[in-house]
């Protein structure tokens, strides 16, 4: 029994070594770099995005289905009232965000006009660096940017065709997500083998449940926590508090590292207006961080999601390594998805075993 067990162990590592050096070999070659691109961009990232406001949505679409009203029908119209409440709510604070930014802007133009801080950091980097190359490339740089003009007009209609594209893909993936969203289990369950339906199902059922309590609480810990720190902003009279506030609603999705990094811009620009507002904002960040451990995150997230903190942290700074924030957005419920399939697996052998 020994000898059994201890040849499957081999066995297991033997393979898990060479799928490791398969993935290695494959990431070498160029036409496999190229298509992982490819598939990222063209599918994976709107999928992921996609599914994103299919959960934020779902609320909403479950209401008119309880009204009796076709799944179609009741997708259409989730897809309208959510697109005129989102069109609302950027035509009302979209002036606002603009005006802060062109005080940002003036903001970051004061920091540079300020000769004794400017000074300094340069003479700092210039122990280093040299300016002189440097700036020398951001000439040659601006001058080949101005020769090729025309070319960057035809991008700027390309980005924009694009940026449209992508977003009746959006609308059109998330239409089908509500009408034909039950349909994909069944169609799984039907494909699966009969033996096999019943883990399958708990599965299915599962990572829906995981991804739906992902989303919707992120986002309620992202608004919670912008919230916070619009008022904190205000209390203190931080400038442009509204757009700083937004920077930290859009980074809070990415769990951890999304608040630190949402603070960089407001400690640059304490660090312009004096030590009194550097103390000020450290205790707002103090404040607030502690309310979003202590209070936000456990009312809101709860232990449902059952990761142990420390794991998050390293899933999140490793996603972030390799594939930037849409990554370290994604990597948590993938994570917990993946452990959902693991432990019903793992249930479902054992009790095969028991029984056998």
């Amino acid at each position: 029994m020994v000898i059994i067990s201890y040849n499957k162990v081999i066995k297991s590592l033997i393979i898990i070594n060479l799928s490791f050096l398969a993935l290695i070999l494959f990431s070498r070659v160029y036409f496999i770099q190229k298509l992982i691109k490819i598939i990222f961009k063209s599918f994976l990232l709107p999928l992921i995005i996609s599914t994103f406001f299919y959960y934020i949505m779902r609320p909403l679409n479950d209401v008119f289905l309880r009204k009796g009203l076709k799944p179609s029908v009741s997708a259409i119209l989730t897809l309208i009232i959510s697109i005129f409440i989102l069109s609302g709510v950027f035509s009302y604070f979209g002036r606002y965000l603009l005006y802060q930014i062109n005080g940002l802007i003036k903001e970051f133009a004061a920091i540079m006009e300020n000769k004794s801080y400017i000074n300094g950091a340069l003479n700092e980097i210039g122990k280093y660096i040299n300016i002189n190359d440097i700036y020398r490339t951001l000439t040659r740089t601006v001058n080949n940017y101005i020769q090729d003009l025309a070319r960057n007009i035809f991008k700027g209609i390309n980005f924009v065709m694009d940026i449209f594209s992508k977003i009746l893909l959006l609308l059109v993936t998330i239409f089908f997500f509500f009408k034909d969203g039950k349909n994909f289990k069944e169609g799984a369950l039907k494909l699966c083998p009969e033996k096999y339906r019943d883990v399958l199902n708990k599965i299915l059922i599962q990572s829906d449940e995981v991804l739906s309590h992902y989303v919707i609480g992120q986002s309620k810990v992202a608004l919670s926590l912008s919230t916070m720190i619009f008022i904190g902003y205000k209390i203190i009279k931080m400038p442009n508090a509204l757009l700083l506030a937004s920077i930290t609603f859009i980074l809070a999705f990415i769990p951890f590292i999304g608040f630190f990094i949402s603070m960089i811009i407001p400690w640059i620009i304490a660090f312009s207006m004096g030590l009194n507002m550097m103390i000020k904002l450290g205790v707002t960040f103090i404040v607030v961080q502690t309310l979003k451990g202590r209070v936000v995150v456990p009312a809101i997230m709860g232990h449902t999601m059952k990761i142990h903190p420390l794991t998050d942290i390293f899933l999140v700074i490793g996603a972030v390594a390799l594939g930037g924030p849409i990554a370290a957005f994604a990597v948590i419920p993938i994570y917990s998805i993946l452990k959902v399939v693991i432990t019903n697996l793992y249930k479902y052998k054992m009790k095969e075993k028991i029984t056998t």
